[in-house]
């Protein structure tokens, strides 16, 4: 594994392609909207239905207008017809009775169902005519058959044979209008089918857009609420979750992980619902057309599920690969834009350009292979389509010559069996969304599933506006992982109104008594209280609310400045903003912006000074007036003039109110009431600047390095 690919083991697709226990948590974000699913359901239903009508109404226009290959056999009376039909239940006949006269009426293809023995006698006693053409009975169509040998089997029918009609027209006795009425009845018939189809493709059309849109409402409405879960959960997390997790991955789940859901459920799996139902639809009809057929049709069929098989073990492997190979492409990426001013300043193109190549030739070295395993897949199953439409014209054919099929029924078997092998290839289109929808569904619910501590709850503890801010840590410990304790047996008190200091060597455990006090990470042992009570009764929100602090890097949020300060809490009007701006020395600041304090705040507030930042963060945090005032090393990296501005600010922000100073420059704390100086999460010195100074300890040694 690369260095790269290190970091991401987590990213790569570790699931199945179809997970019973995912499909169900992911289903049930669908259950609200069961309504619009159902619907679509049923529009898929009647969209099967529309695809496999279509040519059903091609095949009967065929057979029995275009191509009519009818008999008709007579006999003397009525009651010798209905004889006849009784013996040939497999045969479905039209019976009429004209002038004493019984007839039957069968499609061509049923002779088969009749004894050639009996069909000879029939011939020769010249009582069955083959391949004939109903016509309606008036007197301009008999007028126009005058010369010719025609039977009448109702007022409203007459029968001819398909061959006389053939010899009129090419011997010119018929001309192309005449034609025209002598086939009225079947132009009425066409007409009347081309309307019926024109009505199925519409229907189609219509189903199709509703059921589109209701699938894709109800994926869309299921996706917003697993997005708002997503979210609400990760603002639930602890810090160390955030310490643990690239902030990237994260993004990567809300977003692309769940727009790959909302692909499948919109598009991907809907569509394969439909083929499947398309696919079992023309199987049962092909076998309802003609059973031998179909089964000589589907002869190719294990071929076809040998080679889909092995596409999908292969293709599952490959995409693995693909998905860790680009997993690296963004990781490079972030990383390198990220820090694109320090690749520049010490000259660093030629080795990242060259690590890039590297990683992206081995993407595009994975993606050749895939594209080759499709430009296998593809042509391999186009020809098992090809080889079964030619084994339906082998057999199919002799199936016509012998009278057994009619060629719209053949007609049919082709458009069933071209309609057959596309479900095939619209699964191996579809077949990487559902691996990277399942993929994802992993990644999602897996952070679904981890704990959420239990103070990060929002707990009904006590809600105090009006806290003194006294603070008292009683034999805390904390550690974050297994590497050891970050703060052991620390015990002090800040009196109501007092200024404390926390200074030490990096790594000494001064941030993290803020980060315990704030409730951002849980303590191990001991007791924190504020006011005297513990900090486990209070309510959380008020809590961090009367908390206000200010860190060494400030962070501002995209939006305006205003935005900033007030963080969109309507109860501060912009009176209080702007008294609290003059009071913080930002006012003037903000009023040489163009648009004063609508300015926009580009990301991070990347236009803005590190002393200008900081100073609306001061603005910010004395908007809400807290009990207790935290600077994390906020003074820091900043101009001379600014830093009057800030110290002015922090005069005014720790006047009558608890305030802890954590700090590295000692010039910025000589004048507060206490200092605690830490040492490897233990407290070893207390007092103020002078005590410290005298005792010649750890402050007294950290003091000479910065003034000597």
């Amino acid at each position: 594994m690369s260095r790269i690919e290190k970091g991401l083991a987590e990213d790569q697709v570790q699931g199945k392609i179809y997970d019973k226990i995912l499909f169900t948590r992911l289903i049930k974000y669908l259950k609200p909207y069961k309504f619009l699913v159902v619907i679509s359901f049923i529009l898929l239903l009647f969209i099967t239905a529309t695809n496999l009508l279509s040519p059903v109404i091609t095949q009967r226009a065929v057979d029995r207008i275009i191509l009519s290959n009818n008999n008709l056999i007579e006999f003397n009376d009525l009651s010798e017809a209905e004889e006849f039909s009784t013996e040939y239940p497999k045969i479905k006949f039209k019976q009429y009775e004209f002038a004493r006269k019984g007839y039957l009426i069968f499609p061509k293809k049923k002779i088969n169902f009749i004894p050639k023995q009996k069909i000879e006698e029939l011939k020769e006693s010249g009582e069955i005519l083959l391949k004939i053409a109903v016509l309606n009975n008036t007197e301009e169509v008999r007028n126009m058959l005058s010369d010719v040998d025609f039977i009448e089997v109702s007022d409203e029918e007459l029968v001819i044979l398909n061959s006389t009609i053939t010899e009129l027209k090419n011997s010119g006795n018929l001309s192309r209008e005449q034609l025209k009425t002598l086939r009225k009845r079947d132009f009425d018939k066409l007409t009347f089918y081309g309307i019926l189809f024109f009505i199925v493709i519409t229907s189609q059309l219509i189903f199709t857009y509703f059921q589109v849109f209701f699938i894709n409402v109800a994926a869309q409405k299921a996706m917003y609420d697993l997005r708002r879960d997503l979210f609400y959960r990760l603002e639930r997390m602890p810090l160390s979750f955030f310490d643990k997790n690239p902030i990237g991955r994260l993004v990567t789940r809300v977003t692309n992980d769940i727009g790959t859901l909302n692909e499948m459920l919109g598009n991907g799996l809907i569509q394969l619902i439909q083929e499947m139902f398309v696919l079992v639809g023309i199987m049962v009809a092909m076998l309802l057309y003609d059973w031998k057929l179909a089964l000589v049709s589907f002869a190719i069929l294990p071929v076809t599920v040998v080679l889909f098989t092995i596409f999908i073990k292969r293709s599952r492997k490959i995409y693995r690969t693909m998905r860790r190979k680009l997993a690296n492409i963004n990781a490079t990426l972030s990383e390198d834009i990220s820090g694109f001013k320090i690749i520049q300043l010490f000259n660093q193109y030629k080795r990242k350009v060259d690590e890039f190549k590297i990683i992206n030739g081995e993407y595009y070295a994975t993606s050749i292979k895939m594209m080759k395993l499709f430009a296998f897949f593809r042509p391999a199953i186009n020809s098992t389509r090809r080889i079964a439409v030619a084994i339906l014209l082998w057999y199919g054919g002799g199936q016509i010559i012998q009278d057994k099929i009619t060629l719209g029924v053949f007609m049919v078997f082709l458009w069933f069996l071209d309609r057959f092998f596309e479900p095939i290839h619209h699964l191996s289109e579809k077949f990487n969304i559902m691996q990277a929808a399942m993929s994802g569904a992993e990644r999602i619910f897996d952070l679904m599933d981890k704990d959420i501590e239990d103070y990060k709850l929002e707990k009904s503890g006590e809600i105090s506006s009006d806290l003194k801010g006294e603070i008292e840590f009683k034999n805390v410990w904390l550690r974050y992982n297994d590497n050891g304790d970050v703060l052991k047996d620390i015990s002090f008190k800040v009196k109501s109104g007092e200024k404390v200091a926390l200074v030490g060597h990096t790594g000494s455990g001064k941030t993290s008594i803020i980060s315990i006090l704030s409730g951002l990470y849980p303590f191990q042992k001991g007791e924190i209280r504020i006011d005297g009570k513990n900090i486990g009764k209070y309510n959380l929100k008020e809590l961090r609310r009367n908390i206000g602090i200010v860190q060494q890097d400030v962070f501002l949020f995209s939006g305006t400045i205003r935005d900033n300060i007030v963080l969109s809490d309507e109860s501060i009007s912009d009176a209080e903003m702007k008294k609290v701006a003059r009071y913080v020395n930002v006012h003037d600041f903000v009023e040489n912006q163009p648009e004063k304090y609508m300015e926009p705040v580009m990301e991070r507030g990347a236009t803005f000074s590190v002393g200008q930042r900081q100073l609306i963060a001061f603005a910010r945090v004395l908007a809400y007036d807290p009990a207790i005032f935290v600077l994390d090393e906020a003074t820091s990296n900043i101009d001379t003039e600014t830093e009057i501005l800030i110290q002015d600010a922090l005069q005014k922000l720790m006047e009558n109110r608890t305030s802890i100073i954590i700090a590295h420059r000692l010039s910025t704390i000589q004048h507060v009431d206490r200092i605690i100086v830490l040492h490897k999460g233990r407290i070893i010195e207390e007092g103020n600047h002078q005590e410290l100074l005298a005792n010649e300890g750890l402050y007294y040694d950290l003091y000479r390095l910065q003034y000597q």
